[in-house]
């Protein structure tokens, strides 16, 4: 099974805004534009990211101290 991410997921922000890094280097017309709409992409990614850790780190049940 290939693994497509989707807009759920961080994977799918961070190739977003490596393709706006991309295409920013080619076009210095849009240069500024792409590199802002990167950042932007970049940012979410880091958000959900974060978020999702979170939730993992919640939904994990805490084991016992291991007695010595």
């Amino acid at each position: 099974m290939v693994f497509m991410p989707n807009r759920s997921t961080p994977d799918y922000w961070f190739e977003k805004a490596e393709q706006c890094f991309r295409r920013s280097r080619i076009d210095s017309n849009a240069r500024v534009k792409l590199d802002a709409l990167g950042n932007v992409f970049m940012v979410k990614a880091v958000e959900l990211d974060t978020k999702l850790q979170k939730l993992a780190k919640a939904t994990t049940p805490l084991l016992p101290p291991a007695r010595a």
